[in-house]
């Protein structure tokens, strides 16, 4: 069983049985299925239940190691690419994902838990869309005037707060994304892209805009906004982008190139604020 999915322009097959059906009946990716484009115009091929045995890749070299939720995560390079998986505390595996970048196939072993199938197919995805230049960042993503702009912040500042204020109070706004948006550049433009992967907000639109602005909110007793310079907007935006992937040379030059082309064309700013219809008409004004 096979479907195929347009993803950021990215025509992406997904290539299983079990683990695919539990995709299938995930929210949010049927907005994204289209029918077959031929295998030639296939961009990424994700083969999941896969018996992947990760003991036996050859030069295996740990690149970092987080725990989320009670799962450990380790991404690996290997002699042919590299590895993620994810592993219970008991040892047992959840899922492991092997990709070589000089291919365009993504392996993926059989995954049972509901909780973490959704991540996974994004970790699948990010593997090779970054190679190819389509970037997730950890942003809620809100559209006015056909361009979208993008905010920032740990979890918990209150980006999804903001857009909705945005909702409410800034006419003809709708909300693109609110976990992860996808970025891309096209034409000299940079471009954001709605996706499957939305974090708790049911948001998934298959719509692309232009980028008009990126902003980093911080928590404070009033509102204060304030255009970053070139090296302050390195700064703001670098860790909303996938952190594991900071560790290894070659991905981190595909996310400094984005950057670079982002802080060179793209206004960034700091924006210490309120969650109140004053802070998102005082964004609003300053943006557009």
């Amino acid at each position: 069983m096979k479907k195929i999915y347009s993803i950021a322009d990215l025509n992406v097959e997904l290539n299983g049985e079990q683990t695919l059906q539990r995709v299938i009946d995930l929210p949010g990716f049927d907005i994204f299925e289209i029918e077959n484009p031929g295998q030639e115009n296939v961009d990424i091929r994700i083969l999941m239940d896969r018996d992947i045995d990760t003991a036996n890749l050859i030069e295996i070299c740990p690149i970092h190691r987080f725990k989320v939720l009670d799962v450990d995560h380790c991404f690996s390079a290997h002699r042919d690419g590299y590895c993620f998986e994810m592993h219970r505390l008991d040892k047992s595996r959840i899922v492991s994902i092997t990709y070589n970048p000089h291919e365009n196939i993504v392996f993926m072993s059989p995954c049972d838990c509901n909780m973490s199938i959704k991540y996974a197919v994004w970790i699948a995805y990010l593997l090779a869309a970054v190679n190819r230049n389509v970037i997730p960042i950890h942003a809620s993503a809100i559209v006015k005037n056909s361009q979208a702009v993008l905010f920032l912040g740990e979890s918990g500042t209150g980006k999804s707060t903001h857009t909705r204020l945005w909702l409410q109070y800034i006419e003809d706004s709708h909300l693109l994304n609110d976990d992860s948006p996808l970025l891309c550049i096209k034409n000299d433009k940079i471009l954001a892209y709605g996706s499957p992967w939305s974090g708790k907000t049911d948001c998934y639109k298959q719509e692309i805009f232009p980028l008009k602005a990126i902003v980093r909110l911080k928590q404070y007793p009033e509102n204060v906004m304030t255009r970053f310079g070139k090296l302050k907007s390195i700064g703001a935006i670098q860790p909303s982008f996938p952190p594991f992937l900071a560790y290894d040379e070659f991905y981190t030059q595909k996310i400094i190139f984005l950057i670079d082309r982002i802080v060179s064309y793209i206004p960034v700013y700091e924006f210490k604020c309120l969650p109140d219809k004053q802070a998102a008409e005082m964004a609003y004004a300053e943006i557009h």
